[in-house]
């Protein structure tokens, strides 16, 4: 009888093994936009060119990581590994093999950022990362870089831009997204090895003020924004870097007062946005310097006084907005024929 049991439980043995070696999962492989992609367990495992495709979508195939070395040389110029992913597990390797890359699209995953993530992808020119929730960048987490002119790190959770969040990115990079983050605090020098940079994007935030040296070596930026945050005031130490601004954008603050020639060295600026704010009081030589403004828009503020002579050195000035406000802010006579006063 114990004979004939040890048998039965060796052939029960048996089956067993050989269900479980029946079952052992092999990759899914599949022809997408010209290449073989191989995935095991919410990982991507291998991606061979078959054919030239200038773009590879990867969108929708639920991943979680990338394997390093995943990529044998894949000579795609655009990458899409977006909506449908959740991508939370990628290393320095996770790119390697994609040397003609020049933009890699990693929206609506949980990428976490770390030192030389990319510097596989030595002809990155736009790298997009919205709705990561990033909550900080380390240090050198853009660096190997050198053809990096586009980042866009909005719609994330970053609460502070630290002096060296932007270390040993290219100097070179002209747009920085930064819009619809947390960010309540930008130490001073953050963005000065971005001296070639044109637009810089900090709308929708929780700022309240800024350091006076908080755009140190942007002397290229022409747009500026700053609107929608908690700011209370402003110092023209702020922008004394800015000389070739043309735009910027400060409505939708809390800023109760503009202190003398807050914008002196502005001289090139042509849109000044200051509406819907909480200005009371617009003293003399507010604008001085603005010789080159076309558009300022005061509109929904609480201004009750204006000192003589406000708008003098507007001398180009094309629309002026006012409404929404507890004074008649101008006199017509202030101003040529040519410009539009708005008072709703």
């Amino acid at each position: 009888m114990s004979q004939l049991l040890l048998l039965s439980s060796q052939i029960v043995l048996l089956l067993v093994s050989a269900k479980t070696s029946s079952e052992v999962k092999v990759p899914t492989c599949q022809d997408i936009d010209g290449h073989r992609v191989c995935w095991l367990n919410e990982v991507l495992l291998e991606v061979t060119q078959l054919g030239y495709e200038d773009g590879l979508n990867l969108n929708n195939l639920g991943l979680l990581a990338i394997q390093e070395d995943a990529f044998k040389n894949v000579f795609t110029r655009d990458l899409y590994l977006t909506q449908g992913n959740w991508i939370s597990v990628l290393k320095r390797g996770s790119f390697r093999g994609l040397p003609n890359l020049e933009r890699l699209h990693l929206d609506d995953n949980e990428v976490p950022l770390s030192g030389h993530l990319f510097v596989e992808l030595g002809r990155l020119e736009s790298l997009s990362l919205i709705f990561n929730k990033i909550e900080s960048i380390p240090r050198d987490s853009f660096a190997g870089l050198p053809s990096l002119m586009w980042l866009d790190l909005g719609y994330n959770n970053i609460e502070a831009i630290e002096t060296e969040s932007f270390s040993n990115v290219n100097s070179g990079m002209s747009l920085l997204y930064l819009n619809n983050n947390k960010i309540s605090r930008v130490a001073p020098d953050s963005f000065s090895g971005l001296t070639e940079l044109n637009r810089l994007y900090l709308e929708t935030n929780r700022l309240e003020g800024l350091p006076s040296n908080v755009f140190r070596g942007l002397n290229k930026l022409e747009f500026l924004y700053l609107n929608d945050n908690r700011i209370r005031s402003i110092s023209k130490a702020i922008f004394r870097d800015l000389v070739n601004l043309k735009r910027l954008y400060l409505n939708e603050n809390a800023i109760s007062a503009l202190e003398p020639e807050t914008f002196r060295d502005l001289s090139q600026l042509e849109i000044l946005q200051l509406e819907g704010n909480k200005l009371s009081h617009i003293v003399v030589s507010t604008f001085a310097g603005l010789s080159n403004l076309k558009v300022l828009n005061l509109s929904r503020n609480n201004i009750r006084a204006v000192d003589n002579d406000i708008f003098t050195d507007l001398v180009n000035l094309q629309d002026l907005y006012v409404d929404g406000n507890f004074t008649e802010l101008v006199k017509v006579d202030q101003f040529v024929s040519s410009v539009t006063i708005h008072i709703k």
